[in-house]
């Protein structure tokens, strides 16, 4: 994912693990998949079934602020999504707060998505991951939802971030109950020790809200990262 805005191709490549912890995701396909959330259909929709998220070098910036659509511009800062809700560490109480703190709104669902995606990819692991999965899946999560949790795959000791400073999110459908919320973040990783070029990392979350509080069902592909840098609005902060 040279120019001033893209970096060069990775010297060894994207991490083994940064493939597999999402199972038969972060295949490389020149136009990845992407995000979709919004509270509306919005634009064409990627048909793509390939894999549930996509990795990229990264691409050329997103369109600065004045290129967003009226909507998205005029939004005000009060009700769009947390890019770190939870805080930047300590993934696993991170996710867990993020979870009892994010309200049942679209933008609660966003919030909640970004700090789902940094525990679910943070590579270590965090220390109780497995046990924290219990607390965050719905009972009827889907095994692409469990598999996406770094903790099922042996990451041969590379590392990993998702870092949503920069982040976009897109919630297709929400009606208080349930939302499909698609998000766009950058993956920093390593491959035995050495850096490697940043990444764009894209997917969709379905979820559910049980006792006040969202729970992660499945993870799909939606929206192609293209789409996404046009549509998506950008998290009000992140880490």
């Amino acid at each position: 994912m040279a120019s001033p805005h893209t970096p060069g191709p990775p010297r060894q490549g994207m991490p083994r693990w940064a493939w597999a912890i999402v199972a038969l995701l972060l295949v490389p396909i020149v136009l990845a998949v992407v995000i979709a959330i919004g509270v509306t259909a919005g634009p064409r929709e990627s048909h793509s079934t390939t894999s549930p998220v996509a990795a990229v070098p990264l691409p050329p910036a997103p369109k600065p602020a004045s290129s967003l659509s009226p909507t998205q511009a005029s939004t005000p800062a009060a009700t769009l999504a947390d890019g770190c809700a939870g805080g930047a560490s300590e993934l696993d109480q991170a996710v867990i707060t993020a979870q009892k703190q994010s309200p049942l709104t679209p933008a609660g669902a966003a919030s909640f998505t970004a700090t789902l995606e940094r525990w679910s990819f943070a590579g270590p692991p965090p220390a109780f991951q497995k046990r924290t999965s219990k607390q965050i899946f719905t009972a009827n999560a889907t095994s692409a939802a469990r598999r996406s949790l770094s903790s099922s795959r042996d990451l041969k000791g590379s590392t990993g971030t998702m870092d949503f400073s920069t982040g976009r999110y897109y919630v297709k459908t929400f009606d208080g109950t349930s939302a499909i919320v698609s998000w766009l973040a950058t993956g920093h990783l390593t491959d035995n020790g050495v850096a490697q070029p940043d990444v764009l990392v894209a997917g969709t979350v379905h979820l559910r809200s049980i006792n006040g509080t969202w729970h992660y069902q499945n993870t799909t592909s939606e929206r192609s990262i293209e789409d996404m840098q046009e549509i998506g609005i950008p998290y009000a902060g992140g880490c």
